[in-house]
């Protein structure tokens, strides 16, 4: 009788012992399916965040360049005014001072 309880016990255990190896083999299996998959993703969100970085970078060097050439464009635009004003600015001068040698010829005359 006991060693039919003792074998019923071994049994038992040994079949629990089974179940617990084979439940840890699907735990195994599951965390390495689940780290894979993590890891997986991880590189997704990697490559996505590095994609939109570079995309961003270059949109903001084409900015730069774009605003570099309207500055370059309004320093031309800011110098052609400079020198056509000071053209006008020398014309009126020049103007100005011929009114005032007319007025002093008239006024030696005594008109």
């Amino acid at each position: 009788m006991l060693g039919t309880v003792i074998s019923s016990l071994i049994a038992k255990v040994t079949s629990f012992l089974d179940l617990c190896l084979a439940v840890v083999s699907q735990m195994m299996t599951l965390y390495r399916t689940i780290i894979a998959v993590g890891i997986d993703r991880m590189t997704l969100i990697a490559q996505y965040i590095k994609s939109q970085y570079v995309a961003l970078k270059l949109s903001i060097e084409h900015l730069v360049a774009q605003l570099t050439n309207q500055v370059l464009s309004m320093k031309l635009g800011l110098m052609i005014a400079r020198h056509n004003l000071g053209i006008r600015g020398q014309q009126l001068l020049t103007t100005v001072h011929q009114i005032l040698q007319r007025v002093l010829n008239l006024l030696k005359r005594g008109r």
